[in-house]
């Protein structure tokens, strides 16, 4: 089942953006974040910094902002969403790691600012753009989960093969949750599963799904 595992961290992976408009509390002050540099790495991983939340909200998603002064003042932005990534979100008080994201030439910034995020109550801090892509970003995902979840459901009611799932999704738009479903169905092909064993895991495919797609959709603005 490694295969299949690999596939789930794939349903982290990168942001993508639209440009529906949202109706999204804001609050234009910046919450207190402690951002701590480890250019040296720690355990054998590469430079991270470390974030810890001096608030007292729980916060699901961030912006964070490198600067690189030796570079021009040139500044990068990244969107670390827990909702997306599949990742705990940030307690107060809590502290974790995220990884330094060199430039082209090797840089590495030596300051890391929180400019935007998400509260687990669906409130957000910063620029508005920034939660209006977040808030998009989740919808989206919401919907390929969705989408993914009815086939299963289609092929479980039918009571598909192996064969019938693969070429109901032969033809899919690559997503994570496709990505996922194709995996598994490589992974339960090479481990020779049964057909109860197979049947198992579509279901628990599409129990994840439904899962995640509910989680995403509940996080929408109040």
């Amino acid at each position: 089942m490694k295969m299949l595992a690999m596939a789930f961290c794939v349903l982290g992976g990168g942001v993508l953006f639209s440009t529906a408009a949202q109706r999204i509390s804001t609050t234009p002050e910046r919450p207190k974040f402690k951002i701590e540099i480890r250019a040296t790495g720690e355990k054998g991983q590469g430079p991270s910094f470390a974030v810890t939340n001096l608030t007292a909200k729980t916060v699901t998603a961030c912006v964070f902002e490198q600067s690189y002064p030796s570079q021009g003042a040139r500044k990068t932005t990244i969107v670390w969403d827990a909702l997306v990534q599949g990742n705990s979100p940030i307690e107060p008080g809590q502290t974790v790691t995220r990884p330094l994201i060199p430039i082209i030439g090797g840089a590495l910034p030596n300051k890391v600012e929180v400019i935007a995020g998400i509260w687990a109550d669906g409130e957000s801090f910063g620029p508005p753009k920034w939660a209006t892509n977040i808030f998009n970003d989740r919808a989206l995902r919401a919907s390929q989960y969705e989408d993914a979840a009815a086939i299963l459901q289609r092929g479980l009611d039918q009571n598909w093969n192996r064969n019938q799932y693969q070429q109901a999704f032969s033809d899919k738009p690559d997503s994570g949750p496709v990505y996922t479903v194709r995996t598994a169905l490589t992974a339960t092909q090479q481990t020779g599963q049964a057909p109860q064993e197979f049947t198992h895991t579509m279901q628990f495919l599409l129990r994840t799904f439904k899962q995640q797609s509910d989680q995403l959709r509940k996080s929408k603005p109040l």
